[in-house]
């Protein structure tokens, strides 16, 4: 397996919380053939596609199996409700936000950070649509708000973790709170992601120069010198 393959199995087994054992007692063979796994791909592609399209409220099982070319029956081999696939669409969208590919060994405090901004608008800008509904609902729907909040967690705790391996090699500012550091910048950029491709960016923002100044931000706000960036 993979480095990015077990660091997402971590983050997704850390962030899906008390969800797990009543949905699967109910499901019936749910990925145990390549034929199972396939339907299953299909439903969620197909799911995600109606959920852009419709909103939560508005999507119906029928559309998502139309879309799938799926029988309506065959649903429920798989998913128990539309709540369920809903989850499955979220999980596997925002896991793919919060994945990192590996960087370069020899990859420099900068690089890494600039590496990590561009996944992240690039990955929220492919899935913009299906984001703003899934933060529509999370305001009505506890478990994914809860969800989210973990994942969040999570992932704020890997960056405090390198804030920290960076002021341990003296590349950053250690008066500067790890902790505090990591949730505000990750919200930072979670929060520009959304108004770059969410809210019609009347400001005219573009996805280059909006990677070069968070990461510009970001180096700054943790104290990492620019000669630091340039050996």
């Amino acid at each position: 397996m993979s480095e990015t393959s077990n660091r997402r199995t971590a983050l997704s087994n850390a962030s899906r919380g008390r969800r797990g054992g009543e949905g699967k007692e109910k499901r019936r063979g749910t990925g145990r053939t390549s034929r199972g796994r396939q339907t299953r791909a299909q439903l969620v592609e197909a799911a995600k596609a109606v959920f852009e399209r419709d909103g939560f409220l508005h999507a119906r099982i029928a559309d998502i199996c139309d879309a799938a070319g799926v029988s309506h029956g065959s649903f429920y081999t798989y998913f128990v409700s539309k709540e369920e696939i809903f989850k499955e669409v979220a999980d596997a969208v925002e896991l793919d936000l919060l994945t990192l590919e590996p960087a370069p060994a020899d990859a420099d405090p900068l690089q890494r950070i600039r590496a990590a901004n561009e996944h992240y608008l690039r990955v929220y800008r492919a899935n913009a649509k299906i984001m703003k509904v899934i933060h529509q609902v999370a305001t009505i729907d506890a478990e994914v708000r809860e969800t989210r909040l973990q994942r969040q967690d999570a992932f704020a705790r890997a960056i405090e973790r390198r804030i920290r391996q960076l002021q341990d090699a003296e590349l950053a500012d250690p008066e500067v709170d790890a902790g505090y550091a990591a949730h505000a910048l990750g919200g930072m950029v979670a929060h520009f992601a959304d108004h770059l491709f969410n809210t019609g960016n009347t400001a005219g923002f573009d996805l280059a120069t909006a990677t070069d100044q968070l990461t510009r931000i970001w180096t700054n706000a943790v104290g990492i010198r620019d000669d630091v960036t340039r050996n």
